[in-house]
């Protein structure tokens, strides 16, 4: 009976993974973020390569001038839904190598309110940032040779990086975030950076020399690189996710941080290859390359190049749909619509229906309907549907109605407003005789009743068994 039980445990979880659809993962420090909608959104994307989509289809078209933004970067893939349903456009303004410091350049007219499109800025709703990267990995880049040939102790590459992190921190706090945030209600959306490095090694670089005995050698040497390499890596990234906590620090009502960093932290070996460009196994040292390093005096220069070619810290295609999906995730934009005109409404037990349209964010809000007359708010629906109604006599009077929207019970936004001017028709009767409007169905719910029928088909099947089998056992005796 043992093994029937495990088998029928084994059906219930199969029921399970297939109905309760498993979605896509990005860990969040606090509950997604809601904006109040704006028909015609208006996005500025600003960072570094990143943003800018190096290495990317179109790429080159956006550093020509010729597009607002590369398609396949995450700035734009985050944002094409929002706007397809809400209307606006999305120009790019990142340039590739960026520090803080250069970024700060750039937006220096904007703070000092002589830009000449500084009310075009000003009236945008939504910032994308990804800054940081180049202050970390840049110090990295200019001395890893020196590190790696013991010309330079970690003690020594410290203070460089610790600089540029204070550098970050005043840049940021004291530039960028102010330039952006000069509008209370501009949204400004802060990626962490993620460890592009996190799995490579010297020992996935294959060797091929044509000779036994020099692949040994270039192995043991590789080898005896990689310890010094883990260790101005490990060194680096501490410092790289001091960067990361000024950012994280930011958050509030106006900045909203997405945890790239945290999330890539998750992926195993295999998705960071699909999702990050660096990977030292697509490097080889032939032959030729051998004969052209100067081993013994250690002058790896050759070698280096040939190692910067495989070791392209920037996202993949994927790697960049990723960081759009988390985008995402965290950030909600919602619309309250009213479907009913109510000029046609003809008594006051008429039903008035509401639908809300969502993009992004997560699937677990209560949403507040309130009418709003001179200054007394009033609730008039609490709910979670998408689509819901309420009677006419409930709005009577001149006013607006909006959403309160609410997570794990705290309110993490409101929607748009709608202005209304309904009187209350006295001694109206309503029509008895007409069916009341059915609301469709919740997704939700449809998925929900669907795994209930087959727990208990699968339910019913294991009542027969045992019944069959106890008949069975009976008519031995």
């Amino acid at each position: 009976m043992k093994k029937y039980t495990s088998l029928m445990i084994l059906i219930l979880l199969m029921v399970f993974n297939v109905f309760i659809m498993p979605s896509f993962f990005c860990e969040q420090n606090a509950m997604a973020q809601i904006y109040s909608n704006y028909n015609n959104l208006k996005v500025r994307a600003y960072g570094d390569s990143i943003s800018a989509g190096y290495g990317l289809d179109g790429y080159n078209d956006y550093v020509n001038k010729t597009s607002l933004i590369t398609t396949e970067s995450y700035p734009n893939v985050f944002m094409q839904e929002y706007l397809e349903t809400f209307g606006g456009e999305i120009k790019s303004y990142a340039v590739s190598g960026d520090t803080s410091s250069q970024l700060v350049e750039d937006i220096l007219p904007y703070i000092n309110k002589t830009a000449q499109d500084y009310d075009d800025f000003m009236s945008t709703n939504i910032f994308t940032l990804c800054i940081g990267a180049n202050n970390i990995l840049s110090v990295a880049s200019a001395n890893l040779e020196k590190l790696l040939k013991g010309e330079m102790q970690i003690s020594e590459y410290e203070p460089l990086l610790q600089q540029s992190v204070e550098t970050f921190q005043s840049d940021y706090n004291n530039y960028i975030l102010p330039a952006f945030t000069q509008k209370n209600d501009t949204k400004v959306i802060a990626m962490t950076i993620y460890n592009p490095y996190k799995y490579v090694t010297f020992n996935d670089i294959n060797v091929d020399t044509q000779n036994a005995q020099n692949n040994l050698v270039v192995k043991s040497l590789l080898s005896a690189l990689d310890q010094t390499f883990q260790e101005v890596l490990s060194t680096t990234i501490k410092y790289l996710e001091k960067v990361n906590d000024i950012i994280r620090q930011s958050a509030s009502d106006n900045v909203i941080v997405v945890d790239i960093y945290k999330l890539f932290e998750t992926f195993s070996k295999e998705e960071y290859k699909t999702y990050v460009n660096a990977d030292l196994s697509k490097m080889t040292i032939t032959k030729e390359l051998f004969e052209s390093i100067d081993w013994e005096n250690m002058n790896f220069s050759n070698l280096f190049s040939t190692l910067m070619q495989c070791s392209d810290p920037h996202p993949t295609k994927m790697g960049q749909e990723v960081i759009a999906n988390c985008h995402k995730q965290n950030f909600a934009v919602f619309k309250l619509n009213l479907e009913t005109d109510i000029l046609e409404i003809n008594n006051d037990e008429q039903e008035i229906f509401f639908s809300i349209i969502k993009v992004g964010g997560t699937s677990n809000y209560v949403f507040k309907l309130y009418k709003n007359i001179n200054n007394n708010l009033t609730l008039l629906k609490e709910t979670q549907e998408y689509r819901f109604c309420v009677k006419a006599k409930e709005i009577d009077g001149k006013g607006s109605m909006y959403i309160e929207i609410f997570e794990n019970n705290v309110k993490v936004g409101q929607s748009n407003q709608i202005e209304y001017n309904y009187q209350a028709q006295d001694n109206t009767q309503s029509n008895q005789d007409e069916e009341p409007t059915q609301l469709p169905q919740n997704n939700n719910e449809n998925i929900f009743i669907i795994t209930l029928v087959c727990v208990g088909m699968v339910a019913s099947c294991l009542v027969v068994f045992v019944i069959i089998k106890s008949v069975k056992k009976s008519n031995k005796m």
